[in-house]
């Protein structure tokens, strides 16, 4: 990962003003109902209380994607708010971007759990450039996957990593893992894998729900 160039030109959003509306369209070309299931682009405001909380800027790249969208709806058919037609993720698997209301939340419950935790089993991806941590606090969910797991923007990346790096983390993840070098160059390499896309419409409880994955991309 650490060996991969930057494609985004230099661009201080690292691309993302394209290469978001880019990724969706790649998901509705798929057959994934992405912008239906989008919310609206975050207020300033609540990107400056959720850094606030965060204790630190975001990354431009990130709050260049908060200001396109505020996450996706809920996808539990009980969860609060509005839902979508057909229900899907827009990251790999299940991983579901986070409005920064529940972000802020996961980001909170996050640090009570981890001042109990300690770090002797979590191990890192050779040769990537991230802390061997169970969380930290320089670490900013991004996408939840349902299970407890996350990926996280770091912006605390050990030396020859990227402030504002993509990393793998959770309870049901002990090797910590740099799926990309920001959010702009996260958006690209699922552009050039595209979907995989599962034909089924999985139905568990009554609400339609759309699966795809990006195995290595997650």
């Amino acid at each position: 990962m650490t060996g991969d160039r930057d494609l985004s030109g230099g661009a201080p959003d690292d691309g993302v003003a394209t290469d978001w509306p880019r990724w969706l369209d790649v998901l509705e070309r798929a057959g994934i109902p992405a912008s239906s299931n989008l919310r609206a682009p975050a207020e300033p405001g609540a990107v400056a209380e959720a850094e606030a909380v965060f204790g630190r800027e975001f990354p431009a790249a990130l709050r260049a994607l908060y200001a396109l969208a505020d996450g996706q709806l809920a996808d539990h058919p009980r969860a609060p708010g509005p839902h979508p037609e057909v229900a899907t993720s827009l990251f790999p698997a299940t991983y579901r971007f986070v409005p920064l209301a529940e972000a802020t939340r996961e980001y909170r419950g996050w640090l009570d759990v981890v001042a109990d935790m300690g770090h002797d089993h979590v191990t890192v991806r050779p040769g990537d450039p991230v802390l061997a941590h169970y969380w930290d606090a320089g670490w900013w969910p991004l996408a939840v996957d349902g299970g407890g797991n996350a990926l996280v923007v770091d912006t605390v990346p050990e030396p020859g990593g990227a402030v504002g790096q993509i990393v793998v983390a959770g309870p049901d993840e002990d090797e910590r893992r740099v799926v990309g070098t920001g959010v702009g160059d996260y958006l690209r390499r699922l552009i050039a894998a595209g979907p995989e896309v599962d034909d089924a419409v999985v139905d568990p409880s009554d609400r339609p729900y759309r699966f795809w994955d990006a195995t290595h991309l997650r």
